[in-house]
């Protein structure tokens, strides 16, 4: 019996968290009864509720009928993919095996899930969140029943509609109520956090003052939860879709326009450059700015330059 064989529940969690552990460490967890039970749990609550449960039921079996054989064949390259796959899952399941060990001790019955790095984590009614690095979300195991959860971070969600069913997105010291649709939540100015609507429609809850603001699409709400103010900006049009900012044939005016919207920053056009040269690109929601300019400039033959209040983009 190896070492990890003989570890308990909450010591392998623990291990887990590190994030440290080694290609042999990650077979011998993968390969315990008990997890191979959260990923299937990963596997049942996750993807479209439309899919046949038979067939899903199929597919499951033939990959673990695969990642058994491999196993069998001690070819530990093939079995490169069920690793990564497994070690993801298992760190989207900390929160449930977390909880498990920890039921005794809590009335109510959440889950927590911290990103490590960006991801996408499908919640149990197929709300998709897009998690930037270093936020989290927490909510109730029995989800259907209190779809709400806790955002710390920045995060994108896009909304799976329910008839007679609220979705609601809790910051702080205020939560945003949705129906079906998508937004995003950054929450990296304390003073100053910001929801952008791109489609559908969300109410906008000040906890202290009762306000409620009702968001249109192409809207931005600024938040400043020290005071409880709020602001509503009109943002220019984008497109998104799987994560990601979609543009087509974009005047460079415009699309400066909205990468400062998105990023709350400052770029100017220098005079000299074609203010209606057409980009044509895609931007990831977790995309850092330095490599979005990058992005511009390279596809358009241009460069940038850092002064002191701004960032300068102008002809090579």
């Amino acid at each position: 019996m190896n070492n990890i064989q003989r570890m308990d529940k909450k010591s392998i969690i623990k291990i887990l968290l590190t994030g440290r552990l080694t290609k042999s460490q990650r077979k011998d967890i993968a390969d315990l009864d008990f997890v191979n039970t959260e990923i299937k749990k990963q596997w049942d609550e996750s993807g479209n509720r439309m899919v046949d449960m038979a067939i899903k039921e199929q597919i499951w079996k033939k990959v673990k009928a695969k990642s058994i054989h491999k196993k069998q064949n001690k070819n530990f390259v093939e079995q490169k993919w069920y690793f990564i796959a497994a070690s993801v899952t298992l760190l989207l399941a900390v929160g449930g095996l977390w909880l498990s060990s920890q039921g005794d001790k809590s009335g109510k019955e959440f889950i927590e899930i911290t990103a490590q790095e960006s991801q996408v984590h499908v919640l149990p009614d197929s709300t998709k969140v897009w998690m930037e690095s270093g936020s989290s979300i927490r909510y109730a195991k029995v989800f259907n029943q209190n779809r709400k959860v806790w955002l710390k971070g920045n995060s994108l969600f896009e909304v799976y509609k329910h008839e007679k069913s609220t979705f609601q997105v809790y910051i702080n010291k205020a939560f945003i109520e949705v129906k079906g649709t998508c937004f995003l939540v950054k929450q990296s100015n304390a003073e100053k956090n910001e929801i952008t609507l791109f489609h559908g429609k969300i109410e906008f809850n000040v906890e202290s003052t009762g306000k409620k603001t009702v968001m249109k699409p192409m809207q931005k709400m600024v938040y400043n939860p020290t005071n409880a103010q709020t602001e509503i900006r009109n943002i220019i049009h984008v497109n998104w879709k799987d994560g990601k900012f979609h543009f087509k044939d974009v005047p460079l005016q415009q699309l400066i326009k909205t990468i400062n919207q998105i990023y709350d920053t400052n770029i100017v056009l220098d005079k000299m450059i074609n203010h209606e040269s057409a980009f044509t690109g895609i931007i990831r929601y977790d995309e850092p700015l330095e490599d979005v300019i990058s992005k511009i400039c390279f596809s358009l033959n241009l460069t940038q330059e850092k002064q002191k209040n701004h960032i300068m983009i102008k002809n090579e």
